[in-house]
Order: structure tokens, then C-alpha cells, then sequence
């Protein structure tokens, strides 16, 4: 179905609808067209304000974390400067470059000083988990006892290692990791950490490393929205919080990181869920904070308001249905009134009138109405005056012209005539059509029984037979009850007229009548072994008795057939009439359906007649 059929019947839809559940719908369409404008408009002005306000925060939030993240990475690199400025650290590292296969750890006399210098850098400084200045030789200095740290470390090549001798003096920030030092293998920490070098002749001396606790960021980032996931990472997009093995994030998400500008944000879906990510990096550090926030709970007020105008639209919609139901009964009930009267107008009550007390279109109406079944009242009057004083006239010029009672005695006298002088066969035609004129002429009743036109049938079919001659044929094939089964006078007389003019050859043919009872109903058979009919004179034929046309065909009177059609329909209903059927060179046939009554039962014709 294309569009236009589709609109098609989309209106005709419409059109089929009672005015009442128009007038509701008009009424609940435009609620509802002027609430979805309005709300709609309301959603997105206050999903957009709710957005802006929400990146405006985080990213400040971001700038903050960075900021305070930045003040202890300046502290811890200050601190980790301290070496350069104690020789007795300095001579100590310097006795410790050779690396030795002999398993031995720094005495007593090395260790005690170092100690208490690196407590003294760490006084007062709970962030800082451990300070560390491993010597050359895999020597490790630290605050931290031997229970917690070996002071002996053999690998003294490995990633964080590197990156610190590739700065080659520079501050660097190490990204979460697990240090070969700690006893605990499962210790992750982050840290500042640089070489140190010989300030006269600059060779490296060993290495101080500063690392931090991992409370030091759920502290700083303790103050942000709970329902927003905080990643921070260094220059290099590796981790500093969370740790790894904690995150809940897909390796794909560091690629979106690295396309992001500086200070922007973006949406991105992580897991099947939205998210909006604020994206900050410190021009200090480079330490990028990264903070993700649910789009569910940004909008979550919003998606409030969505409900509530939705809720509006729905109560706005019931109230239109209950403002429309009761608004229109009034105006729908003249227009029910109007219909009824309409209604009983078409049944033929003309006497019927409206009374609508409104001054409005409907009222207008329904006076309308009135003056136009009073003329329609007069004229039918007048009409059905002139036609009886027709008839009248008519029938008197009729009767003066023709004295039926003349006619019998003359036709009676023929007969006696023909009798003396031996001819019989005209006496009988003579008599065949006394029967005929008696039967046609008598109009004290219109409705007969079967056996009374059966009756006339024979006294016709013999007048014919003289005319053709003993090849005229003709059979009846009647169940015996119904022979006082009722039907209209002259209703078969014409459809054998057409058999005996139309349907037989010159020769002759055979008449073949049948009545029986089939689904409730008297049907009746006139069918004929004569020249048929084509397909399509027998489709034209169809046709023209399904429209009533009064247009005759080539081979079959179509006036006869559609005015005994037209006649049973009017009499019965549209569900009887006549049916026909035939073939080219065998036969013809037409079928009667009539309704099963039987003397002593009223018909329509009978109440008409009377």
C-alpha cells in the first residue's frame, strides 16, 4: 500500500467516525499538540542549562584536583633536590658505585646518618609512604626498616629505573608501579623521583625516590561527585589513579584520551553506557584528570521533568476527553435528533417533525429540515392525487371502450360456433383464450396461488401450440405442496413468452417448469432446450438485471426479465429475484426465489392492494 492509499484510508477512517469522537479527538489533539510544544521546548531548555552547568563544574573540579595534585608533586621534587646539598650523603653514595656479587649490606656507621637524613625530610609529611636513595651498587638508603624494604636490591635495571636515567637529572613522575625493593611484592605507589649526580664532576651517584601513598589522591579527590569516575593519568597515559587492576574501564578508552583537546570535553559510550568526559591537563606536570559522569545522572532532574510533563500531557488528554464528552453532548444530541427524524423519513413517515430550541448552525438546521419535509409532504399529496385521478380516467376510458362481458359472450359463441361445425381445435383455442382474458382482466387480486398460474400457463402454452404446432413441448415437475404456495399474478407467464419467442428454435423445443423448496426459500425453474446464449450476451444480460436497466438483448427480452426481477425485490427484499444461466446452443434457464407462504397468510402486495 503506498502513501496516497495509505492517507486514503486513513481518512476515510476519520470520515467513518461518530461527530462526538471527532469533536473528542479535536479536543484531545490539540492538549496535546500545545502540551508536547511546550514541554518539549521546557526539556530541552532545561537539559541544556542542566549540561552546561554540570561541565562547567566538573571541569573546575578537574582544575582543583590537578591544582592540589601539582602543590605535593612541587614539594616532593623540592625535596628531592635535598642530596645535592649534604656532602656526607654524597660521600656515602660515592663508596657505593661498584656493584659487587658478595651479598653485603651497608654498616652501621653509613646507614645510621642516612637515616636520620632522610627522616628528617620526611617529618611531619604523611603522604609520603617511604624516601629512598639507592647507590649505584643496588645500596638502598631509606626510612623504612628492613622489615619493610631490602637494603640490598641485584635488579637495578628496569622501567622505572630507566625513565629516571633518562631524564638524566630531571624531576620525573613515576606512574603507579610495584618497586622490586619492598618486601611486599603487591605494594603500589607512585612517585618523584631524579638522579643524583656528582656536583663537581657530574656522574651519577644513585638515585632518590620519593613515594607517595595512594590515600593522598582518594583525599584529594574525596570532594568531587560521588557519581563520577576520577582518572588520572601522567603525560605519558599511564595510570596514577586508580590502579589498574581496579579500574573498570576498556584499554580502547586511552586512544579517546589522546584525541581529546585540552580544557574541552566530549560524550563518549563506554560498556553500552553514555558518558560525559572532562578532560584537564596540567601545563606543570602534565598530569591529566579525567572525569567521568554518567549522561543517567546528569540528566536525572531532567528525566524528572520529562516524567512530570508527561504525567501533564496524560491528565491534560483525560481532562480533553472528559471536557469533550460533556461539552458535546448537547450539540451532538440535536444532531442525533435530526437523524432519527431523517431516519423515519426515509421509511415514508412524512409527518415527521424536529424540535431543536438552539439558535445556533443546528438549529438552522433542523428549521431547515421541517420546511423541507412540509413541501416534500405537499407535493407527494399533490402528486399522489393527480396520479389516482389518472388512473381514474384511465380506467373509465377503459371500461367505456371495452365491455369484458362482451368479450366473454362473444369468445362463447365462437366457441359454440366452431363446436357445430366440427372444429375443435379452434373451439379449444377459443377457450384457451377466454381463460387467458378472464385471468388477465380480473384484478381482484394480485397475489395467487402457484396452481391458479400454472393454469394460465397451459391455456398460453396451447394457444401457442397451435401457432407452432405438436413439437412445442411443455413439462412440470411441481412438488404437491406447493401448489397452494403463494406467489405475484403474471410473475411466469413472461419468462415462458421469452423461452417461446426468444429461446426455442422454429420447430420447436421444450418447456420445462420446476418448483421445489431449497434453504427455506420456493424457487421456481423456467428453463428451455432451445439456441442458449453466449458469455457475453449472457454477462451483458446479467448485468443489466443486477442495475435494473430496461435495455433488451439480442437474443433474451431484458425488460421482461429485469421488470419480474424489479418486481420480486420490491415485493420481498434484495435477497430475491431471479437468477438466469444458459449456454450456447443448450438452453436457457431462469430461476424464481421467493419466500414460502400459502393461503390465509397476509403479503405486502395484499396490504398495498387493500
Amino acid at each position: 500500500m503506498n502513501m496516497r492509499k495509505f492517507h486514503q484510508t486513513i481518512k476515510n477512517y476519520l470520515l467513518s467516525l461518530p461527530y462526538r469522537v471527532k469533536l473528542i479527538l479535536v479536543f484531545s489533539l490539540l492538549i496535546l499538540l500545545t502540551a508536547s510544544i511546550l514541554g518539549s521546548i521546557t526539556y530541552y531548555k532545561f537539559a541544556k542549562s542542566s549540561q552546561d552547568k554540570t561541565e562547567e563544574y566538573q571541569i573546575q573540579l578537574a582544575d582543583q584536583i590537578n591544582q592540589h595534585l601539582n602543590r605535593y608533586l612541587k614539594e616532593m621534587q623540592i625535596i628531592s633536590l635535598s642530596p645535592f646539598y649534604d656532602q656526607e650523603v654524597l660521600d656515602i653514595l660515592q663508596s657505593h658505585q661498584t656493584p659487587s656479587d658478595v651479598t653485603s649490606f651497608p654498616p652501621a656507621a653509613e646507614r645510621v646518618p642516612m637515616w636520620r637524613y632522610i627522616s628528617s625530610l620526611i617529618h611531619m609529611r604523611n603522604e609520603i609512604r617511604g624516601i629512598h636513595i639507592m647507590a649505584n651498587d643496588g645500596t638502598i638508603f631509606s626510612n623504612l626498616d628492613s622489615n619493610t624494604v631490602l637494603l640490598k636490591v641485584f635488579e637495578t635495571e628496569n622501567d622505572w629505573i630507566n625513565r629516571i636515567k633518562k631524564a638524566d637529572g630531571e624531576w620525573v613522575l613515576l606512574p603507579l608501579h610495584k618497586p622490586n625493593y619492598y618486601l611486599n611484592k603487591d605494594t603500589s605507589v607512585f612517585s618523584v623521583a631524579r638522579l643524583i649526580r656528582d656536583p663537581s664532576s657530574h656522574e651519577p651517584l644513585g638515585i632518590i625516590k620519593i613515594d607517595l601513598k595512594q590515600e593522598l589522591i582518594n583525599e584529594i579527590v574525596s570532594n568531587s561527585n560521588a557519581k563520577s569516575h576520577i582518572f588520572i593519568l601522567d603525560k605519558n597515559n599511564q595510570f596514577i589513579y586508580p590502579d589498574k587492576e581496579d579500574k573498570l574501564i576498556e584499554s580502547s578508552f586511552l586512544s579517546e584520551i589522546e584525541n581529546i583537546k585540552v580544557n574541552n570535553y566530549t560524550n563518549i559510550p563506554i560498556n553500552g553506557t553514555d558518558y560525559m568526559m572532562v578532560y584537564h591537563q596540567s601545563s606543570y606536570s602534565g598530569v591529566k584528570t579525567i572525569m567521568l559522569t554518567p549522561r543517567a545522572s546528569v540528566f536525572s532532574e531532567v528525566n524528572h521533568l520529562r516524567k512530570v510533563i508527561i504525567l501533564v500531557v496524560i491528565v491534560g488528554i483525560l481532562i480533553s476527553f472528559l471536557l469533550g464528552f460533556l461539552l458535546s453532548k448537547p450539540l451532538v444530541g440535536s444532531i442525533h435528533t435530526l437523524r432519527k427524524a431523517m431516519g423515519k423519513v426515509e421509511k415514508g413517515n412524512f409527518a415527521q417533525r424536529v424540535t431543536i430550541k438552539s439558535n445556533d448552525e443546528i438549529g438552522e438546521l433542523g428549521n431547515g429540515f421541517n420546511l423541507m419535509i412540509n413541501e416534500i409532504d405537499r407535493l407527494v399529496s399533490e402528486v399522489y392525487k393527480t396520479s389516482l385521478r389518472e388512473k381514474e380516467a384511465e380506467i373509465r376510458a377503459l371500461q367505456s371502450q371495452m365491455n369484458p362481458h362482451f368479450l366473454y359472450n362473444t369468445l362463447e359463441s365462437i366457441n359454440m360456433l366452431a363446436i357445430t361445425k366440427g372444429n375443435l381445435e379452434v373451439s379449444d383455442m377459443v377457450s384457451s383464450l377466454g381463460k387467458l382474458l378472464r385471468y388477465t382482466i380480473d384484478n381482484s387480486s394480485k397475489i395467487i396461488t402457484l396452481d391458479e398460474e400454472l393454469s394460465f400457463i397451459r391455456s398460453y402454452v396451447a394457444i401457442q401450440k397451435v401457432r407452432i404446432g405438436e413439437n412445442l413441448q411443455y413439462t412440470e415437475d411441481i412438488e404437491p405442496n406447493l401448489n397452494k404456495a403463494l406467489l405475484p399474478k403474471l410473475v411466469l407467464q413472461p419468462l415462458v413468452e421469452n423461452a417461446i419467442v426468444h429461446g426455442l428454435f422454429q420447430q420447436g423445443g421444450h418447456i420445462f417448469i420446476k418448483a421445489y423448496v431449497e434453504s427455506g426459500f420456493l424457487k421456481i425453474s423456467i428453463r428451455d432446450n432451445g439456441k442458449g446464449i453466449t458469455e457475453l450476451d449472457l454477462t451483458k444480460l446479467k448485468r443489466l438485471i443486477e442495475n435494473q436497466h430496461t435495455v433488451s438483448s439480442e437474443k433474451h427480452n431484458g425488460i421482461a426479465l429485469t421488470n419480474v426481477h424489479e418486481r420480486l425485490q420490491l415485493l420481498y427484499g434484495k435477497q430475491f429475484g431471479i437468477t438466469i444461466d444458459g449456454r450456447e446452443q443448450n438452453g436457457f434457464s431462469v430461476t424464481l426465489t421467493l419466500p414460502i407462504q400459502r393461503m390465509g397468510e397476509e403479503t405486502r402486495e395484499r396490504n398495498i392492494s387493500g
